[in-house]
């Protein structure tokens, strides 16, 4: 390819980096989103011309993405957004157990820092304003917020970027229904305690506590994830 050729396709070598992080951004925020859900095709054509980029950086994004868990590839059918089997939803669960436990401790340790405490209060009482008068959608995005917010106060950012891997792929659509469950059967409000006494602990500085809570609440997460019917996993 020419130098020519690679200004006009953005794949000379700072293009090639730009393009192919755009294409990995894209495609987790769609994930994330419910615009791409499991087991959609991604069509190379269709993402080369909508997002101006090569095909080498596209396939390069795919490469990527795969290794992160969010596509899968298959010859002759191309990419499509990874489904979750039960042992991906467990294995991922137990990765977020660990490590926003973590987080949650390291939280508390430093909650006496500049506006630590005001930002994590702000938190808690939007949660409990949207529990209270809005549609689930809206809660669940609250939800996404409150434990965002808690990992961002660890003031870790390599942890910071694990956990949101972790969070995008076990926040994603396929498993919206499982929240509709829960919220059928008052897991809203449960979850909104759990969470108040989550945030408690921190604010209390008590990271020990902190941990200890934040693993408990997400097995409960997860333990309704997985009673879902077989046809929610792949």
């Amino acid at each position: 390819m020419t130098g020519r050729e690679q200004a006009v396709t953005g794949e000379g070598r700072n293009g090639a980096s730009s393009a192919v992080e755009r294409v990995v951004a894209t495609v987790r925020e769609g994930v994330k989103s419910g615009r791409y859900v499991p087991g959609q095709r991604l069509v190379e054509a269709d993402l080369m011309r909508e997002l101006g980029v090569g095909r080498n950086a596209l396939r390069e994004a795919l490469s990527r993405l795969r290794s992160d868990g969010f596509v899968q590839i298959e010859a002759h059918r191309g990419a499509s957004i990874r489904r979750l089997t039960r042992e991906d939803v467990a294995q991922l669960y137990e990765l977020r157990e660990v490590l926003e436990g973590l987080a949650s401790r390291l939280a508390a340790e430093r909650i006496d820092e500049t506006d630590h405490r005001d930002r994590l209060s702000a938190a808690l009482e939007s949660m409990h304003e949207v529990a209270r008068t809005a549609e689930l959608p809206t809660y669940m995005d609250e939800n996404i917020h409150f434990h965002r917010t808690i990992v961002e106060l660890s003031a870790h950012p390599r942890l910071e970027e694990l956990v949101d891997q972790l969070q995008i792929q076990t926040f994603r659509i396929q498993f919206r229904s499982a929240a509709a469950i829960h919220d059928r059967t008052g897991m809203r409000e449960y979850s909104v305690t759990e969470h108040q006494s989550l945030a408690e602990a921190i604010l209390d500085g008590d990271g020990t506590r902190a941990e200890e809570l934040m693993r408990r609440h997400l097995r409960h997460t997860r333990s309704g994830i997985m009673q879902l019917p077989d046809g929610d996993f792949a």
